[in-house]
């Protein structure tokens, strides 16, 4: 599971404050059983209206399944859903639990447990990903958002955007993103799992 956020500086909703996180994507891939068929959920808000309480309600249909949460570093995901949790509380305790359930799939390349040269010294799963699995070198410079920073970015400039055409490429390109982290998650389990 992997989220994507924006920081408006100037509140835009009811509720919020300068530079609060607010979720506006997640991706995730879901596998009933190791090796059994991926299925792949998203959520992307439409611009122009508070995105987190949307976010919330399709999330916790989405992880209703039990089982484990992996993302890339907890910290960060986990902190947006306290978050919303202390925001929108009648829905804390679903949120309490989906935080229960979440591991990091980062610990393993931050302790250095597992260790390849190619990762530079970094343990970013922008490092880990292509050090990995070979054939992922060209995956984020083939996109046009490459980043969760470029992301934020273009998320905040589709809250004033009118062109139709514009917003719906935005919007693909975001996905897009957003995804193949998620992705990448997948494909680094992969390769944990084997060795």
């Amino acid at each position: 599971m992997d989220f994507e956020t924006f920081m408006p500086s100037v509140p835009l909703y009811d509720n919020t404050h300068p530079y609060q996180f607010l979720p506006f994507q997640y991706s995730l891939y879901y596998r009933k059983r190791k090796g059994g068929a991926l299925k792949h959920f998203e959520f992307l808000a439409e611009a122009g209206k508070d995105p987190r309480e949307d976010f919330i309600i399709q999330l916790l249909n989405e992880t209703q399944s039990a089982g484990e949460i992996l993302v890339f570093n907890k910290t960060f995901e986990a902190s947006r859903l306290k978050e919303l949790a202390k925001d929108f509380p009648e829905y804390a305790t679903e949120l309490n639990e989906r935080i229960s359930r979440i591991k990091d799939l980062m610990i393993p390349f931050e302790k250095k447990w597992y260790y390849d040269n190619a990762m530079e010294g970094s343990y970013s799963i922008k490092k880990v990903f292509p050090a990995l699995v070979p054939k992922a070198k060209e995956g984020y410079k083939k996109l046009v958002i490459q980043d969760g920073g470029m992301a934020m970015k273009v998320f905040a400039e589709l809250q004033t955007e009118t062109d139709k055409t514009k917003i719906a490429t935005t919007r693909k390109h975001l996905l897009e993103y957003c995804k193949l982290d998620t992705l990448a998650m997948v494909k680094i389990l992969e390769v944990l799992e084997r060795v």
